[in-house]
């Protein structure tokens, strides 16, 4: 009779994709960064472009009835329409600035409100017009801080990264207590805590190389705003989280190997970019 050991079948291990994660993040790092060096705006505008398509494609595949062809087309028009509005005078100016005011409005006010229920609606035209008026918005601030210089904009981008790193090791050796366990079970409070601490400081780093700290209050309303703006990546974080647990999904799509879609990555900059850019807009010229 054979033992319990040899009727066991052997373990095979889950081949890491590690090494795929690494040639990926390479390739986009390469290609953003070749983009960036060029210094050409119309290329960078197309680039985010390709992307924020992407997030809306993704965006469509998660809601639970489907219509691809309908997100696209108002993705497509939301983002022609800030585009135009760019080369406009004042009066666009004050329309862009609203545009900005209300998607930070979503993501401080209703967003929240959504995670509470854990219930998103994406679904209806309503919540697909909302979907691509945040796509938009994301292609606005990404161009616009562009337009004002590459080290603005990647103070803001870069911020998400700080937040997420020092949210992932310190949550990591410290975390005790779930964040959002029915929504993201590995976040922890604790992480979520310095991350929104790293942000914090990163912004005040970044804002005296770009010397916008003028005064203490300048410093004191950095260092509050830039914690804001850390909180604001984890909801955007979470709120992605939620529509793929709504989709029953891992990962938005497989459009980026090894890290699952582009939605996957832009996350929390959905809800980043636009409110830093507002910020932004009361210390330099914007709209220029």
């Amino acid at each position: 009779m054979s033992s319990p050991a040899q009727n066991t079948p052997p373990v095979v291990k889950k081949k890491s994709d590690l090494p795929t994660r690494l040639a990926t993040a390479l390739v986009l790092a390469a290609v953003v960064i070749a983009v960036l060096a060029i210094g050409n705006l119309h290329l960078w505008a197309a680039l985010v472009t390709v992307f924020c398509l992407a997030a809306a494609w993704e965006g469509a595949r998660l809601a639970s009835k489907p219509a691809i062809a309908l997100q696209m087309l108002l993705s497509v028009a939301a983002i022609a329409f800030v585009a135009y509005s760019l080369h406009e005078g004042a009066s666009s100016a004050i329309l862009l600035t609203m545009v900005l005011v209300a998607v930070a409005v979503f993501w401080v006010a209703i967003a929240p409100l959504q995670l509470s229920r854990r219930a998103i609606d994406i679904s209806s035209v309503s919540g697909r017009v909302i979907f691509a008026v945040l796509i938009a918005s994301a292609w606005l601030s990404a161009v616009a801080l562009y337009r004002v210089s590459v080290w603005h904009l990647v103070a803001v981008v870069v911020l998400t990264v700080v937040a997420d790193v020092a949210a992932y090791f310190f949550g990591r050796k410290f975390g005790r207590v779930k964040l959002a366990p029915a929504i993201s079970p590995g976040k922890s409070r604790e992480g979520a805590i310095a991350g929104i601490v790293a942000a914090s400081l990163w912004s005040l780093g970044a804002m005296s190389y770009l010397n916008l700290l003028s005064n203490v209050s300048m410093i004191v309303a950095v260092a509050l705003f830039g914690g804001a703006i850390g909180a604001l990546a984890v909801i955007g974080d979470l709120w992605e989280s939620q529509l793929k647990r709504q989709a029953s999904v891992k990962d938005s799509s497989h459009l980026l190997p090894g890290h699952g879609g582009v939605l996957d990555r832009i996350d929390a900059q959905l809800a980043v970019l636009p409110v830093a850019t507002f910020l932004l807009s009361f210390v330099v010229p914007m709209w220029k």
